[in-house]
């Protein structure tokens, strides 16, 4: 019995009947067009809450319609640096979700009654958005990515869900964390997605190798 279709069995339909036109028009340019510059734009934005990410500085701002979009939430920069690897295995440029008010040392001090404990622990908490926030209108599939904050996903993330329409697309959360795995925050962002598909979530860390980062987002699509 032949297998039934899937969304993503069309998707990748798609794409081989997309990339074999394209390899025909190239081949009837004859030698006009025998080489080509393949060099890539890449970033290694530092630190917390930049203005906006340099990598989506240095390359295309959206996701071509059918594609991926990689958006995330750092505030250490560990979230960040896994991001921009996945970003460089889908080829698109990852998107920054910016608080509206920058966290400082301070409010990540979790051992006061600092915001982040104040935000995680008032479950309607929303914390505003800084503008333009990422947009993945184009994309089938969102990376979302986030640190782990009491076990969870921080309420800045939840904000930015609620505010975009995801709708029909999936939704494929990883975050970094420090001993907390990924599993708590996933009903929260099942709840915040409406319409999405939620799966294929994985912790990380930060140290982790580009060749890993290629194989999973490989194992996603």
């Amino acid at each position: 019995m032949a297998k039934p279709l899937t969304r993503r069995t069309l998707l990748k339909a798609g794409a081989l009947m997309a990339s074999t036109a394209m390899f025909a028009g190239l081949t009837g340019c004859g030698n006009q067009s025998e080489q080509q510059n393949n060099g890539a734009a890449s970033s290694t934005a530092d630190g917390a809450n930049a203005a906006s990410s340099a990598g989506a500085a240095a390359q295309p701002n959206a996701s071509a319609p059918g594609t991926a979009a990689v958006v995330y939430f750092s505030c250490t920069g560990n979230t960040r640096t896994v991001a921009e690897k996945i970003a460089q295995a889908v080829g698109v440029a990852p998107e920054e979700i910016i608080p509206a008010e920058p966290y400082t040392a301070d409010d990540l001090n979790y051992n006061v009654d600092c915001r982040a404990n104040a935000e995680q622990n008032e479950g309607t908490a929303r914390p505003e958005l800084a503008a333009p926030i990422p947009d993945v209108a184009d994309a089938e599939v969102v990376y979302l990515g986030y640190p782990i904050w009491w076990g969870t996903v921080p309420r800045i993330v939840l904000t930015y869900l609620e505010q975009t329409d995801v709708a029909g697309k999936t939704i494929v959360p990883f975050c970094t964390s420090g001993g907390s795995g990924i599993e708590g925050s996933l009903p929260e962002i099942e709840a915040a997605a409406a319409g999405a598909a939620v799966e294929d979530a994985r912790r990380f860390s930060s140290s982790i190798s580009q060749d890993e980062i290629d194989a999973w987002v490989a194992s996603t699509r």
